[in-house]
């Protein structure tokens, strides 16, 4: 009690003149018309700002989930183009709509780009999914563009993959208007594109063909988009074409991925190895 006596002996001035100040500007903004529009468009003022802070604070912290959202949602489009492309493919007289979807192929994982190297000799890139998702070693992912890689390693909530812009990188790629394909692989010069090769002679080529992907892995199924053709050459004791092929996916500026899963992978390499046992 007598701190608070000594407290108001020695400020007191200061407290009486401060609330005699707030007494009066109640006074002058509730009894003067032109002063009260002034205050009370000061605090609209004021309020709006805080109130515009405050939700655009709340929209970052909800970006994330909009994001995850709009990845589902382009995964489950990018998955039902494939699937058909895959269908209409190798079923002429069925139609997509009839299919079970028990049939269904492939399924489409949306991931994020943790990290990722593209100027190395053997680039790699991390995904945020990892086997608690059901990720796999050997696994193909796709951007929104074309062609990333190979999954080859996994832990609990991460995977590695060994991009197209690998020296050991290894993709079956097609010509899209007649089909002839032959093997991607990267000169590990320019991160942006890649080189077609064991084409054979006979093929039909021309600049500016779409390369895809052929649907002869296990990995990768039929149409997924890689690049176009820019040049292509032939030497005359070769049989087969070199092509070279500008990626439509540039991974430098690429932040997201989707991972295939292929129901029927398992099933389609047992059958080939029985058959790689004859041989």
């Amino acid at each position: 009690m007598r701190n608070l006596l000594l407290l108001i002996l020695k400020y007191g001035s200061t407290l009486l003149f401060i609330l005699l100040e707030v007494i009066c500007f109640y006074i002058i903004i509730s009894f003067n018309q032109s002063q009260g529009e002034i205050w009370k468009h000061s605090t609209n003022l004021l309020t709006g700002n805080i109130n515009q802070r405050v939700q655009n604070t709340s929209d970052y912290f909800a970006l994330e989930a909009i994001n995850d959202s709009l990845l589902t949602e382009n995964a489950k489009l990018l998955e039902a183009i494939i699937n058909y492309r895959v269908f209409s493919k190798e079923n002429e007289f069925q139609t997509y709509e009839n299919l079970d979807s028990t049939l269904i192929e492939y399924n489409f994982v949306p991931a994020r780009i943790t990290n990722k190297t593209f100027n190395n000799r053997n680039n790699y890139i991390t995904l945020n999914k990892g086997y608690q998702d059901s990720i796999k070693i050997g696994m193909g992912v796709v951007s929104s563009h074309g062609i990333v890689g190979i999954v080859r390693s996994v832990s609990k909530n991460y995977c590695l993959v060994m991009t197209i812009l690998h020296s050991q990188s290894r993709i079956s790629g097609a010509i899209k208007s007649n089909d002839f394909h032959g093997t991607l692989v990267w000169d590990e010069l320019d991160p942006q594109s890649v080189t077609l090769i064991n084409l054979p002679k006979h093929a039909e080529v021309s600049v500016g063909d779409t390369v895809i992907t052929s649907g002869f892995s296990t990995v990768f199924p039929y149409g997924i988009d890689i690049g176009t053709i820019s040049d292509y050459s032939i030497e005359s004791n070769e049989d087969a074409f070199e092509v070279d092929v500008k990626l439509f996916n540039d991974i430098s500026s690429t932040t997201h991925a989707y991972i295939i899963k292929s129901n029927k992978q398992d099933e389609k390499i047992e059958i080939e190895l029985e058959g790689s046992d004859e041989l």
